[in-house]
């Protein structure tokens, strides 16, 4: 049986809609969409209208390339806007036999979700950090284990009321039902990092835009996210003021000729663009661009290196650090001055699939993989090719619990969370 999720990544310059299936135990992409997007700075919802009409547009090309109708999504909300809160459950194994079973472990789960935020806040997930079982503890999956009582370390994520709103408003208004709201970290994690890293302890950087996210992962969980205000567009920004050209015109540069040292660029390298008023052409020293790009690149790298050692989890980063995103991986020579700034091996990450083999897609493609390894499925319809009619794909709905779920959808955006991820573990 075929299951197909639809996952929707709104950043701050783009929006990416992604349609894959889990097939035979194969990840395949069917369809990807991806609009420039005008609404989202600095990752947060700022013009619903644009940010609506940019998820219609992505949602149209990832259809036409399906040749599929999407009608529901998971959608992403940035780590770095939602906040980690240590919580423990307690409960007693019910069998007479004493063994654990999943309504057990989902018992538990919902008893360490039974805790007060404030009213501007909500709980949109929860992630198990181990199981103990009569206090032998790390125990990472307790179904089928023997013992009378059942604890679980995990983290809460919780996010603003008004975020979550914002996100919401805007994919309702696209015309789409919101099966899940994904944090960010949880998603690209699923398809940057292996699990040996994230058992060891690894930092995920995802550098967009206008934020880079930080994310820190020990013993196969999520412990620390961060975001900082700073991305790829401050670079284009700077070469824009520095040599008096489009900002369009930035970024082909940045793509095409940007280096992360002057070291890469010899002295006599020049490169010509049209002016900007439009008269004649303007001589661009690439040197002048390599300048710029590395002060830039220097800020952000000492940034980073800054946030993870404020936060106290530097040690224990075994696995190093994986850099994704669009911000500064086609950037030549960033591996290398990356590596100067930290201490622990660096690697670039991206999705290693057919159509999406570019950090951009790092979010839509994780959150994809996510919610499909937890038997998480979305809306679609299939377009006959031989008629105008349309029929609902069988496949889709995986079983009567999942379509009992989606129904409860329709009682409000709060319940939709709370039942989405009372599900998901």
């Amino acid at each position: 049986m075929s299951n197909i999720a639809v996952s929707l990544d709104i950043g701050s310059s783009k929006v990416c809609v992604l349609i894959a299936e889990i097939n035979k135990k194969q990840f395949n992409i069917l369809g990807v969409g991806t609009s420039e997007c005008k609404g989202v700075k600095k990752g947060i919802i700022v013009d619903i209208d644009s940010t609506v009409e940019s998820i219609k547009n992505a949602v149209k090309q990832a259809e036409q390339m399906s040749n599929r109708e999407v009608k529901s999504v998971f959608v992403n909300i940035a780590g770095g806007y939602a906040s980690l809160h240590k919580t423990k459950g307690v409960i007693a194994v019910s069998r007479e036999d004493r063994e654990i079973t999943a309504e057990d472990v989902k018992r538990v789960i919902q008893a360490a979700k039974v805790v007060a935020v404030t009213p501007d806040k909500e709980i949109i997930d929860i992630i198990p950090e181990q199981f103990i079982v009569d206090g032998y503890d790390e125990i990472r999956d307790p179904i089928g284990m023997v013992g009378v009582r059942l604890e679980v370390d995990a983290n809460l994520v919780v996010a603003s009321c008004t975020t979550v709103q914002n996100i919401i408003r805007c994919v309702q208004r696209s015309g789409l039902t919101i099966d899940g709201i994904i944090i960010e970290p949880l998603g690209t994690s699923t398809i940057i990092l292996n699990e040996d890293e994230k058992e060891l302890g690894v930092a995920l950087v995802d550098v967009g835009a206008e934020t880079t996210d930080i994310s820190i992962f020990k013993k196969g969980s999520l412990v620390f996210t961060k975001v900082i205000p700073v991305g790829g567009n401050h670079i284009t920004n700077d070469i824009s003021i520095v040599c008096k050209i489009s900002s369009a015109d930035s970024e082909h540069i940045k793509k095409q000729y940007g280096a992360a040292s002057l070291n890469l660029i010899g002295n006599d390298e020049i490169i010509k663009i049209n002016n900007i008023a439009g008269k004649g052409e303007k001589e661009i020293h690439l040197m002048d661009i390599a300048q710029v790009i590395e002060a830039r690149v220097s800020e952000i790298l000492y940034l980073i290196d800054k946030q993870l050692r404020e936060s106290n989890q530097m040690e224990g980063l075994s696995a190093g650090v994986v850099i994704t995103g669009g911000g500064l991986f086609n950037i030549k020579g960033i591996l290398d001055v990356a590596q100067s700034y930290f201490e622990v091996p660096i690697r670039l990450g991206y999705p290693n699939y057919i159509g999406v083999a570019n950090p951009i897609y790092s979010a839509a493609a994780g959150i994809a993989m996510y919610t499909l390894k937890n038997k998480k499925t979305s809306s679609i319809i299939n377009k006959s090719i031989h008629n105008n009619t349309l029929n609902y794909d069988d496949d889709i709905m995986e079983d009567e619990d999942y379509e009992n779920e989606k129904k409860s959808f329709n009682f409000g955006w709060l319940q939709k969370i709370k039942d989405f991820f009372a599900e998901l573990f």
